[in-house]
């Protein structure tokens, strides 16, 4: 039995990850936005695959979980938008947590994670009201 390589599965994963959000956003222009650095390979590997317009923007947190803020923030207002929040991974909850919820308040249209690790029931719990993209295609 041979194995898959896991630059196939990989992209077999972003792939199946993009078609999700072509069905979920037809006919909508979303905003895929990445922490600088973080999911850069990922996110252009996402977007490469998504088949409806699609921009990208990025942003940069600091800070421990005391004192969170924006280092670089979005170049463009969300208001109104479909907007995509693109990881490859969670490490940090509470991170997470105040990015969602400080997108959250600048009123988008939608809200959703996009992540290439399947998230735990924590994280899911912790994102509740906040549309879970992942590999298992939710």
């Amino acid at each position: 039995m041979t194995s898959v390589p896991s630059d196939l599965r990989r992209s077999e994963r972003t792939l199946a990850l993009a078609r999700c959000v072509d069905r979920r956003y037809a006919g909508s222009a979303p905003i895929a936005i990445s922490e600088m650095g973080s999911a850069l390979f990922f996110l252009s590997d996402f977007v490469r695959n998504v088949e409806i317009p699609c921009e990208i923007d990025f942003l940069s947190l600091g800070g421990d979980v005391s004192a969170r803020r924006f280092i670089t923030d979005l170049s463009r207002p969300i208001d109104g938008r479909d907007v995509l929040v693109v990881c490859d991974r969670i490490d940090d909850l509470s991170r997470m947590e105040f990015l969602l919820g400080a997108l959250r308040e600048r009123g988008p249209r939608s809200l959703a994670l996009v992540s290439y690790e399947p998230l735990s029931r924590e994280a899911r719990a912790a994102f509740g009201g906040i549309a879970i993209l992942d590999e298992s295609g939710s």
